[in-house]
Protein backbone atom coordinates (compact mmCIF):
# COMPACT_ATOMS: atom_id res chain seq x y z
CA UNK A 1 0.00 0.00 0.00
CA UNK A 2 2.50 2.76 1.01
CA UNK A 3 4.99 1.73 -1.09
CA UNK A 4 3.03 2.58 -4.45
CA UNK A 5 1.94 6.10 -3.58
CA UNK A 6 3.55 9.06 -5.02
CA UNK A 7 4.63 12.01 -3.10
CA UNK A 8 2.94 15.12 -3.47
CA UNK A 9 3.71 17.99 -1.67
CA UNK A 10 4.49 19.42 1.09
CA UNK A 11 2.77 21.71 3.75
CA UNK A 12 3.82 24.50 5.63
CA UNK A 13 1.24 26.36 7.73
CA UNK A 14 2.12 30.46 8.16
CA UNK A 15 1.32 33.86 9.32
CA UNK A 16 2.63 35.70 6.43
CA UNK A 17 2.70 33.40 3.24
CA UNK A 18 4.40 36.37 1.48
CA UNK A 19 7.25 36.39 3.76
CA UNK A 20 8.43 33.07 3.31
CA UNK A 21 8.01 33.04 -0.39
CA UNK A 22 10.32 36.14 -0.52
CA UNK A 23 12.70 34.92 1.64
CA UNK A 24 13.08 31.54 0.12
CA UNK A 25 13.61 33.24 -3.22
CA UNK A 26 15.67 35.66 -1.64
CA UNK A 27 18.62 33.02 -0.48
CA UNK A 28 18.50 30.94 -4.05
CA UNK A 29 16.33 28.38 -2.13
CA UNK A 30 13.04 27.93 -3.62
CA UNK A 31 10.86 30.01 -6.57
CA UNK A 32 7.49 31.63 -6.53
CA UNK A 33 5.63 29.76 -8.98
CA UNK A 34 1.91 30.99 -7.66
CA UNK A 35 -0.82 29.03 -5.99
CA UNK A 36 -1.80 25.84 -6.66
CA UNK A 37 -4.47 24.97 -8.73
CA UNK A 38 -7.98 23.33 -7.82
CA UNK A 39 -7.25 19.31 -8.02
CA UNK A 40 -9.16 17.72 -9.93
CA UNK A 41 -10.40 20.59 -12.15
CA UNK A 42 -13.76 19.26 -12.32
CA UNK A 43 -16.68 21.44 -12.60
CA UNK A 44 -19.48 20.60 -9.58
CA UNK A 45 -19.72 21.11 -6.12
CA UNK A 46 -17.41 21.05 -3.68
CA UNK A 47 -17.27 20.27 0.11
CA UNK A 48 -14.73 20.46 2.47
CA UNK A 49 -15.05 18.87 6.15
CA UNK A 50 -12.86 19.63 9.43
CA UNK A 51 -13.65 16.75 11.64
CA UNK A 52 -11.70 17.89 13.97
CA UNK A 53 -11.33 21.10 16.40
CA UNK A 54 -11.10 21.36 20.30
CA UNK A 55 -15.34 21.76 21.21
CA UNK A 56 -18.21 21.12 19.09
CA UNK A 57 -19.51 19.15 15.90
CA UNK A 58 -18.13 18.77 12.44
CA UNK A 59 -17.16 22.05 10.22
CA UNK A 60 -18.07 21.94 6.14
CA UNK A 61 -18.51 24.36 3.72
CA UNK A 62 -19.65 24.04 0.05
CA UNK A 63 -18.67 25.68 -2.60
CA UNK A 64 -18.52 25.47 -6.68
CA UNK A 65 -15.94 23.62 -8.52
CA UNK A 66 -14.17 24.84 -11.84
CA UNK A 67 -14.49 27.93 -11.29
CA UNK A 68 -11.66 31.02 -10.88
CA UNK A 69 -9.26 30.37 -9.02
CA UNK A 70 -9.23 31.69 -5.09
CA UNK A 71 -7.07 29.94 -2.78
CA UNK A 72 -4.70 31.98 -0.51
CA UNK A 73 -2.23 29.50 -0.59
CA UNK A 74 1.34 30.51 -2.85
CA UNK A 75 4.27 27.17 -3.48
CA UNK A 76 7.51 27.86 -3.44
CA UNK A 77 9.25 25.45 -6.30
CA UNK A 78 12.31 23.66 -4.56
CA UNK A 79 13.72 21.43 -6.96
CA UNK A 80 11.46 18.95 -7.67
CA UNK A 81 10.01 19.77 -4.57
CA UNK A 82 6.64 21.83 -4.18
CA UNK A 83 6.25 23.29 -0.97
CA UNK A 84 2.73 24.36 -0.59
CA UNK A 85 3.04 27.98 1.77
CA UNK A 86 -0.90 28.23 2.71
CA UNK A 87 -1.60 31.81 5.96
CA UNK A 88 -3.78 31.24 8.69
CA UNK A 89 -4.81 33.46 12.15
CA UNK A 90 -3.48 31.65 14.87
CA UNK A 91 -6.29 31.10 17.68
CA UNK A 92 -9.92 29.86 17.90
CA UNK A 93 -10.91 27.77 15.02
CA UNK A 94 -9.82 24.54 12.99
CA UNK A 95 -6.61 22.89 14.03
CA UNK A 96 -4.17 24.13 11.95
CA UNK A 97 -4.98 27.76 13.48
CA UNK A 98 -4.50 25.92 17.11
CA UNK A 99 -1.12 24.81 15.81
CA UNK A 100 0.11 28.35 14.97
CA UNK A 101 -1.04 29.72 17.93
CA UNK A 102 1.18 27.10 19.61
CA UNK A 103 4.31 26.35 17.58
CA UNK A 104 4.47 29.08 15.08
CA UNK A 105 5.37 28.84 11.27
CA UNK A 106 6.16 25.49 9.74
CA UNK A 107 5.46 21.99 8.24
CA UNK A 108 2.56 20.45 9.47
CA UNK A 109 1.60 18.26 6.21
CA UNK A 110 2.80 15.80 3.40
CA UNK A 111 0.63 14.56 0.65
CA UNK A 112 0.94 11.73 -1.35
CA UNK A 113 -1.06 10.15 -4.33
CA UNK A 114 -2.62 7.11 -4.05
CA UNK A 115 -4.43 4.89 -6.20
CA UNK A 116 -7.35 4.04 -3.13
CA UNK A 117 -7.77 6.90 -0.55
CA UNK A 118 -10.67 5.02 1.02
CA UNK A 119 -8.86 2.04 1.73
CA UNK A 120 -6.04 3.93 2.51
CA UNK A 121 -7.60 6.55 4.69
CA UNK A 122 -9.33 3.29 6.46
CA UNK A 123 -5.60 2.05 6.59
CA UNK A 124 -4.86 4.50 9.51
CA UNK A 125 -7.96 4.75 10.83
CA UNK A 126 -8.07 1.21 11.96
CA UNK A 127 -4.44 2.18 14.02
CA UNK A 128 -6.32 4.57 16.30
CA UNK A 129 -5.70 7.78 13.82
CA UNK A 130 -8.40 10.67 13.22
CA UNK A 131 -9.80 11.86 9.84
CA UNK A 132 -9.48 15.33 10.64
CA UNK A 133 -10.04 17.31 6.96
CA UNK A 134 -11.65 15.97 4.23
CA UNK A 135 -12.38 17.45 0.61
CA UNK A 136 -14.72 16.26 -1.96
CA UNK A 137 -15.99 17.41 -5.68
CA UNK A 138 -19.07 16.14 -6.60
CA UNK A 139 -19.71 13.80 -3.48
CA UNK A 140 -16.21 12.17 -4.04
CA UNK A 141 -13.28 12.25 -1.86
CA UNK A 142 -10.19 14.09 -3.59
CA UNK A 143 -8.50 14.31 -0.39
CA UNK A 144 -7.92 13.58 3.35
CA UNK A 145 -6.34 14.61 6.15
CA UNK A 146 -5.03 11.83 8.73
CA UNK A 147 -3.60 12.95 12.12
CA UNK A 148 -0.81 10.83 12.38
CA UNK A 149 1.16 13.95 15.11
CA UNK A 150 1.55 11.57 17.85
CA UNK A 151 5.12 12.08 17.27
CA UNK A 152 7.05 14.18 15.02
CA UNK A 153 4.19 16.59 14.52
CA UNK A 154 3.21 15.60 10.73
CA UNK A 155 0.07 14.63 9.07
CA UNK A 156 -0.43 12.94 6.51
CA UNK A 157 -2.42 13.95 3.45
CA UNK A 158 -4.06 11.67 0.76
CA UNK A 159 -4.89 12.35 -2.92
CA UNK A 160 -6.07 10.43 -6.10
CA UNK A 161 -3.68 9.85 -8.63
CA UNK A 162 -2.53 13.18 -10.34
CA UNK A 163 -3.98 13.70 -13.77
CA UNK A 164 -2.80 15.30 -16.94
CA UNK A 165 -3.59 18.68 -16.16
CA UNK A 166 -1.87 18.84 -12.55
CA UNK A 167 1.45 17.10 -14.32
CA UNK A 168 2.02 19.73 -16.68
CA UNK A 169 1.55 22.47 -14.08
CA UNK A 170 3.94 20.62 -12.09
CA UNK A 171 6.23 20.05 -15.28
CA UNK A 172 5.85 23.54 -16.00
CA UNK A 173 7.12 24.78 -12.45
CA UNK A 174 9.71 22.34 -12.59
CA UNK A 175 11.64 24.00 -15.94
CA UNK A 176 11.52 27.38 -14.76
CA UNK A 177 15.24 28.84 -14.88
CA UNK A 178 15.36 29.80 -11.28
CA UNK A 179 14.95 26.62 -10.25
CA UNK A 180 16.95 24.40 -8.42
CA UNK A 181 18.24 20.86 -10.22
CA UNK A 182 17.34 19.10 -6.53
CA UNK A 183 15.71 15.80 -5.98
CA UNK A 184 14.07 15.87 -2.94
CA UNK A 185 14.76 12.76 -0.48
CA UNK A 186 12.86 13.59 2.94
CA UNK A 187 12.47 15.22 5.84
CA UNK A 188 14.49 15.41 9.17
CA UNK A 189 12.13 15.16 12.12
CA UNK A 190 12.52 16.05 15.56
CA UNK A 191 11.65 13.86 18.61
CA UNK A 192 11.40 13.96 22.32
CA UNK A 193 11.59 10.42 22.72
CA UNK A 194 13.19 8.46 20.00
CA UNK A 195 12.35 4.98 21.08
CA UNK A 196 8.52 5.82 21.62
CA UNK A 197 8.42 7.47 18.02
CA UNK A 198 9.97 4.45 16.45
CA UNK A 199 7.65 2.26 17.74
CA UNK A 200 4.52 4.67 17.00
CA UNK A 201 6.04 5.11 12.90
CA UNK A 202 6.48 1.27 12.60
CA UNK A 203 2.52 0.98 13.88
CA UNK A 204 1.69 3.08 11.28
CA UNK A 205 3.25 0.83 8.59
CA UNK A 206 6.20 3.16 7.96
CA UNK A 207 9.43 1.19 6.75
CA UNK A 208 12.93 1.18 8.80
CA UNK A 209 15.57 0.66 7.09
CA UNK A 210 18.35 -0.27 9.77
CA UNK A 211 19.12 0.24 13.26
CA UNK A 212 20.00 3.95 15.18
CA UNK A 213 22.70 6.21 13.76
CA UNK A 214 24.78 8.16 15.88
CA UNK A 215 26.03 11.58 13.92
CA UNK A 216 28.35 13.24 16.88
CA UNK A 217 29.48 16.13 14.64
CA UNK A 218 25.55 16.84 14.56
CA UNK A 219 25.04 15.84 18.35
CA UNK A 220 22.21 13.55 17.25
CA UNK A 221 21.00 10.17 17.35
CA UNK A 222 18.23 9.33 14.82
CA UNK A 223 16.40 6.37 12.74
CA UNK A 224 15.48 5.83 9.19
CA UNK A 225 11.79 5.26 8.03
CA UNK A 226 10.72 5.43 4.42
CA UNK A 227 6.87 5.86 3.19
CA UNK A 228 7.05 5.01 -0.60
CA UNK A 229 10.35 6.44 -1.64
CA UNK A 230 10.47 9.47 0.95
CA UNK A 231 12.61 9.19 3.80
CA UNK A 232 11.49 10.29 6.89
CA UNK A 233 14.26 10.41 9.66
CA UNK A 234 13.67 11.26 13.25
CA UNK A 235 15.92 13.00 15.22
CA UNK A 236 16.57 13.28 19.27
CA UNK A 237 19.33 16.14 19.53
CA UNK A 238 20.76 17.45 22.00
CA UNK A 239 20.12 20.73 23.02
CA UNK A 240 23.25 22.44 21.40
CA UNK A 241 22.70 20.86 18.21
CA UNK A 242 22.11 22.47 14.81
CA UNK A 243 18.38 21.58 15.94
CA UNK A 244 17.90 23.61 18.57
CA UNK A 245 16.30 26.49 17.93
CA UNK A 246 13.45 24.36 16.31
CA UNK A 247 13.35 22.39 19.30
CA UNK A 248 13.01 25.45 22.09
CA UNK A 249 10.61 26.69 19.42
CA UNK A 250 8.36 23.97 18.23
CA UNK A 251 9.33 20.53 20.02
CA UNK A 252 8.76 17.51 18.25
CA UNK A 253 7.96 18.68 14.64
CA UNK A 254 9.66 18.91 10.80
CA UNK A 255 13.38 20.32 11.20
CA UNK A 256 14.40 20.58 7.87
CA UNK A 257 13.73 19.50 3.96
CA UNK A 258 16.79 16.94 3.00
CA UNK A 259 17.93 16.77 -0.92
CA UNK A 260 19.86 15.21 -3.28
CA UNK A 261 22.24 17.08 -5.39
CA UNK A 262 25.17 16.24 -8.19
CA UNK A 263 27.58 18.75 -6.91
CA UNK A 264 27.91 19.62 -3.73
CA UNK A 265 30.80 22.55 -4.33
CA UNK A 266 28.46 24.17 -7.10
CA UNK A 267 25.24 24.84 -5.42
CA UNK A 268 27.19 25.83 -1.89
CA UNK A 269 28.97 28.24 -4.65
CA UNK A 270 25.44 29.45 -5.40
CA UNK A 271 23.88 29.68 -1.88
CA UNK A 272 26.78 31.24 -0.78
CA UNK A 273 26.52 34.00 -3.28
CA UNK A 274 23.08 34.53 -2.52
CA UNK A 275 23.85 35.48 1.09
CA UNK A 276 22.66 31.50 2.54
CA UNK A 277 24.40 30.82 5.49
CA UNK A 278 25.90 27.44 5.81
CA UNK A 279 25.83 26.18 9.24
CA UNK A 280 28.05 22.49 8.56
CA UNK A 281 29.61 20.37 6.18
CA UNK A 282 30.79 17.06 6.47
CA UNK A 283 34.49 15.88 6.75
CA UNK A 284 33.90 14.12 3.19
CA UNK A 285 32.07 17.22 2.08
CA UNK A 286 28.93 15.20 1.04
CA UNK A 287 26.64 16.65 3.04
CA UNK A 288 25.52 20.31 3.89
CA UNK A 289 23.38 22.14 6.31
CA UNK A 290 22.15 25.39 5.11
CA UNK A 291 20.26 28.31 7.56
CA UNK A 292 17.28 28.49 5.84
CA UNK A 293 15.14 28.78 9.24
CA UNK A 294 15.25 33.00 9.72
CA UNK A 295 11.52 32.77 8.07
CA UNK A 296 9.51 29.21 8.67
CA UNK A 297 11.70 27.62 11.12
CA UNK A 298 13.31 24.75 8.78
CA UNK A 299 16.75 24.35 7.55
CA UNK A 300 17.86 22.52 4.61
CA UNK A 301 20.03 19.32 4.34
CA UNK A 302 22.02 18.99 0.57
CA UNK A 303 23.53 15.95 -0.21
CA UNK A 304 25.71 13.88 -2.41
CA UNK A 305 25.10 10.68 -2.86
CA UNK A 306 27.25 8.32 -5.19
Amino acid sequence: MIDNWEFNHLGMMVTDRDEILSYYQSIGLGVSVGPQPLLPYIEGEGEITFFKELDGEPVSHRFVTGGAHSFKDGQSQIGNCQLEVYPMRPGPGMFISRYLETKGDGINHIAFNTTDIERDTQFFLDRGCDLVFNVTTNGKTVENYIDTRLHGDLMISLRPPADTWEKSWRKNNESHPLVNKWKFLGLGICVNDLESASGYYSKLGYKRTEEKKVRKECKITSEEFYVSNVLFELIQAEKDSIYKNSLAQRGDGVAEMIFQVSDMKTELDLLKNKGAKILKVSDDKKTAYIDSCMKGNLLTRLMEID
